[in-house]
């Protein structure tokens, strides 16, 4: 008895499971780790530093703002642990070469990735999945129907969390 009630059971979570969403995760974490052994973290820290020109509230922002636009099409966790390299190389290249504490860097890294992921549907893994399930269930998110909502709530977030890590610790 015990054995069948498993079985169906099984079966059921199998059934219930978004294999869609499961391979679209598996990809982004593939490109973004042949994006990382092709050089480019190196090469966008560089990008980064020059950018900023030195300026320490420039580079903040470029990485605040960059990461809310890049997260907005691309997952949060495989951008996020990609960009972590990148941000302590950014770090490492300010003062002249001399380098700075990255946890400004990466708290401005965070803040726009973890709510650039609300912007658009497919920027977050929770969006991804939430959708997936409502599809399952036959209902439909359009995406001029996300971006009414996600925008403004997005842009306004990102500025009160951007502005008060910059108040707290980068001032």
């Amino acid at each position: 008895e015990c054995g069948r009630y498993g079985t169906a059971l099984a079966k059921d979570v199998l059934k219930a499971i978004d294999y869609e969403t499961l391979a679209l995760l598996a990809g982004l974490f593939l490109v973004i780790r042949g994006i990382e052994r092709a050089g480019i973290i190196d090469d966008l820290s560089h990008i980064i530093t020059g950018m900023g020109g030195g300026n320490l509230f420039l580079t903040y922002t470029i990485i605040v703002w960059a990461s809310v636009l890049i997260s907005a099409f691309v997952d949060n966790i495989p951008y996020t642990a990609t960009m972590l390299p990148v941000v302590q190389g950014v770090a490492a290249l300010m003062n002249g070469g001399a380098g700075i504490e990255p946890e400004l860097f990466y708290f401005g890294l965070l803040t726009g990735a973890t709510l650039g992921g609300n912007l658009t549907p497919i920027g977050a893994s929770a969006n991804i999945a939430a959708i997936g399930i409502l599809r399952k269930n036959g209902e439909r998110v359009r995406t001029s129907d996300f971006l009414r909502i996600g925008v403004p709530f997005t842009l306004a977030a990102v500025l009160v969390g951007a502005g008060s890590l910059w108040l707290f610790w980068g001032v």
